[in-house]
């Protein structure tokens, strides 16, 4: 369990918030009273109704204790201050939302984790047209995905081995299938079960093979 320090109440925190409560320690800070009052209402977080940019909210909220600061606010450079205090108290983690990529390199300057907001949006918009039969879960490296592919009713891999795909013409090479989800059930290793309409299929390979993958499924 980690204790980690989140400032902004934004649609982005609150969702951060949701996902992250009942497994780590959270702290939010926000400045907004009604923001703050609505999310200790409806979470299990502490919230600290100060400005996360003064050294005393952080302060308050346990900086020196924590293992991650996540910064969320709308201003570059409201997030580059509490990043910037965050590693003066010696938080080894520092992640803050950018909106204007011309603040990557500031943010690298410091050590923080910079996450481009507006790229993240594009390339999961870009990922939705061009490639509908997948579905990104997450990047693993530079050029590396998880993707997600579901076997639809009218599809000819139904009755197939999962161990099968690989195989079959067509399949890029460079992708491995990882897992199968069954009825909630997470299979792995050489999935011999039969595939059936609903059945998810986790793969792992590069980008640029992305299209080659989704012609695949979507000739199947």
């Amino acid at each position: 369990m980690m204790y980690v320090i989140v400032a902004g109440i934004n649609p982005l925190s609150k969702k951060f918030v949701k996902k992250m409560e009942g497994s780590h320690d959270l702290v939010v800070i926000d400045e907004d009273e009604d923001k703050c009052e609505r999310l200790y209402s409806s979470s299990s977080a502490t919230v600290i109704n100060k400005n996360p940019t003064s050294i005393q909210a952080l302060e308050d909220a346990g900086v020196g204790k924590a293992d991650v600061v996540v910064s969320t606010m709308d201003e570059d450079n409201e997030n580059m201050v509490v990043c910037s205090l965050a590693k003066k108290y010696g938080v080894s983690k520092v992640v803050s939302k950018v909106e204007n990529d011309q603040y990557l390199e500031a943010f690298q300057v410091i050590g923080a984790e910079a996450v481009d907001h507006t790229d993240i949006l594009l390339s999961e918009f870009l990922s939705t047209v061009e490639h509908p039969y997948l579905v990104k879960i997450a990047n693993l490296s530079v050029n590396r995905e998880v993707l997600k592919a579901e076997i639809r009713e009218d599809s000819s891999l139904e009755g197939k081995l999962g161990s099968e795909i690989p195989e079959m013409k067509k399949y890029p090479e460079s992708f491995q299938i990882t897992a199968l989800v069954k009825d909630n059930k997470v299979l792995t290793g050489e999935i011999k079960a039969e595939l059936r309409p609903g059945d998810k299929l986790l793969l792992v390979g590069p980008e640029k093979d992305k299209k080659k993958l989704d012609r695949f499924f979507q000739s199947r």
